[in-house]
């Protein structure tokens, strides 16, 4: 067999194109690819980068590992001063920082003929234009203590419910679940009063608001709390480690919360080919399914290649996502600040 056959199978085999990239040039092109850090989030994209590396070695690729929320303010500074040299050109981002780039015109269109794993994605989470692609998600249920909690919740009315009066916690000025409140009573994103209607009648019910995962999590295990609105990896996480927690589907789905890969207004025709490169290759069967893996994460990418423990688990597989509910977080984050005041003067007022 040729060697240049067999280069071009295992080539396939990683979702990594040889003939798509453009003719060298003068100068070497360079990109910096973002990634999370922590929690096996950074194995899979390593793994894509340093085979595109090998493959392509006249290709710079950095890596740039940290959160959005160190990284996504440094990036808007750069594309407003030098919007034709990127601080990151392409990666990982969650989808506050999708809705924030949008309002800014910072996503480039992704070229479905070139990142032809767009076909295989789960429609209702799909970005206008092209706009980056969703790739994994966590679905927010109830999760709950099984020492106290003997039935499961049902239904995210299950939060409000007067007879759960001080046993719930959750994140301070979540606003998903004021829309969730007002689409099961009348409302929506775009109308959220008959969700402040129903939490400001039922703020009782918070035995605390927090802000850390741990805090979360240890009013959960104590008993303190019994219930609060959580991401089903996390979750998952937890249960594994034997906190005696359950994880409830409410009966009218889990809430969407969908983490994208984005490329970045300003890239060149170089860089461009090797950000659709890059993100192709992620999405593959295999890549998608191994990173769903790792991350405790539901795969957005639908023919993601899918072991024993994620076809059946009910937190890992494809189901979670076919049956989630996607909110309009765009709409979300432009009525944000509002609804912050609002929390207080309306909900938090009442638990003084």
């Amino acid at each position: 067999m040729k060697v240049s056959r067999i280069i071009a199978m295992a080539s396939a085999a990683l979702g990594i194109g040889l003939l798509t990239y453009p003719a060298k040039s003068a100068e070497p092109t360079e990109i910096t690819f973002f990634i999370w850090a922590g929690s096996n989030q950074g194995i899979v994209p390593t793994e894509v980068i340093e085979k595109y590396r090998k493959d392509h070695p006249d290709v710079k690729i950095n890596i740039l590992e940290s959160n959005n929320t160190i990284t996504y303010p440094k990036m808007v500074a750069a594309y407003r001063t030098t919007p034709d040299k990127p601080l990151v050109h392409c990666g990982f981002f969650n989808v506050d920082s999708i809705t924030k780039g949008d309002v800014e015109g910072l996503w480039a269109p992704l070229d479905p003929k070139r990142v032809t794993n767009l076909a295989n994605i789960e429609p209702k989470y799909a970005r206008p234009d092209n706009k980056g692609t969703p790739y994994m998600m966590s679905g927010i249920g109830i999760l709950y203590n099984k020492n106290v909690v003997k039935e499961p919740p049902t239904t995210w009315a299950d939060m409000w419910d007067p007879k759960n009066r001080g046993r719930i916690t959750m994140f301070d000025y979540d606003n998903r679940m004021l829309v969730i409140a007002a689409r099961l009573n009348g409302g929506g994103e775009d109308n959220i009063d008959p969700g402040f209607k129903v939490w400001s009648e039922n703020a009782k019910n918070f035995r605390a608001l927090v802000d850390s995962n741990d805090a979360v999590k240890n009013l959960l295990v104590s008993g303190d709390a019994w219930m609060a609105p959580w991401f089903s990896g996390l979750s998952y996480v937890w249960i594994r480690e034997g906190a005696p927690l359950g994880f409830a589907i409410p009966k009218e789905g889990t809430i969407g919360f969908p983490l994208y890969l984005s490329m970045v207004q300003g890239v060149n025709p170089a860089q461009k080919a090797v950000c659709e490169d890059l993100i192709n290759a992620l999405m593959s069967p295999a890549n998608a399914g191994r990173y769903s893996k790792l991350t405790f994460a539901v795969s957005l990418v639908k023919n993601a290649t899918l072991d024993d423990e994620q076809k059946n688990d009910p937190l890992l597989n494809a189901e979670l996502a076919a049956t989630s509910i996607p909110f309009d977080y765009g709409s979300i984050g432009q009525d944000a600040a509002e609804w912050r005041e609002r929390w207080d003067r309306e909900v938090k007022f009442k638990l003084r």
